[in-house]
């Protein structure tokens, strides 16, 4: 089963157990964590986004990435970004606890989370870009974080952020040890709810949202308007485990502006 559900104390715990092929956002996965979601323990006042294996995620499966339609721009309920979109605009308090590299879509599930909790080997990375897509709800959701330059910095060069930098951005709330970070993200849910009622804790959340509304139409849109060729290059060149050929794509690119 790629989902584990528990109940610990108040916090419901889902934990991503589909380690072979690291944790992927595949269709099945996306639909039984928001089956999981939908199904939580009325016991539960809050809930904790886990992971099993080395990654915490590695991204959006990209066989289905490349097959499924999630590249259509239309919303599709298999989608990684339903995931993203359910986990923000849930009523209870969702905390992730990262024990390892959360990758594009993994990252993206992250930012989809009110809080963080991570390793301190953990570690992240947009790598959507090279793959000639782009991280459609990391740009809805990571520069009210962390700022616009930083935000296309991470975007543009796909580089890794360690747990480090992310604390000193604000990506991440608290580093622990890799032993340590679903406790602590369990904790960290109960010190939360302990001690204030739900319809309060719930209008704290909907209350920001609203000041830094994330529209989840235009993330599912924007990749509608890449170009076709460009990320079936990106892509193809992934499975084959080669070295994408864009040369071509900047000839035309600069041919057109020259031209202009």
């Amino acid at each position: 089963m790629p989902i584990i559900s528990t109940l610990q104390g108040h916090a419901a715990v889902l934990t991503l157990d589909f380690a072979d092929n690291h944790n992927a956002l595949s269709t099945a996965l996306v639909t039984q964590m928001l089956s999981a979601l939908q199904n939580l323990d009325p016991k539960a006042r809050a809930i904790v986004v886990a992971a099993q294996g080395r990654f915490f995620s590695a991204g959006a499966n990209i066989h289905d990435l490349k097959q499924g339609g999630w590249l259509s721009g239309s919303a599709n309920p298999e989608d990684p970004v339903a995931l993203f979109e359910a986990l923000a605009c849930h009523r209870l308090p969702v905390i992730a606890a990262v024990t390892g590299p959360a990758l594009g879509g993994g990252f993206e599930l992250c930012l989809s989370c009110d809080l963080l909790v991570a390793a301190d080997t953990a570690w992240f990375a947009l790598p959507e870009v090279g793959l000639g897509v782009v991280p459609n709800t990391a740009m809805a959701r990571l520069t009210s974080i962390v700022g616009r330059r930083r935000a296309l910095e991470a975007m543009m060069t796909r580089r890794r952020i360690p747990a480090a930098e992310a604390l000193a951005l604000g990506l991440a709330n608290q580093i622990v040890p890799v032993g340590e970070v679903v406790a602590a993200a369990i904790a960290l849910a109960h010190r939360i709810t302990d001690e204030a009622p739900p319809g309060a804790l719930a209008a704290v959340k909907s209350g920001v949202d609203r000041h830094l509304r994330t529209d989840w139409t235009e993330v599912r849109a924007s990749v509608g308007r890449l170009p076709e060729a460009e990320w079936h290059e990106g892509l193809g060149a992934f499975v084959d485990k080669r070295k994408p050929d864009y040369d071509r794509f900047w000839k035309v690119a600069g041919g057109a502006a020259e031209g202009s």
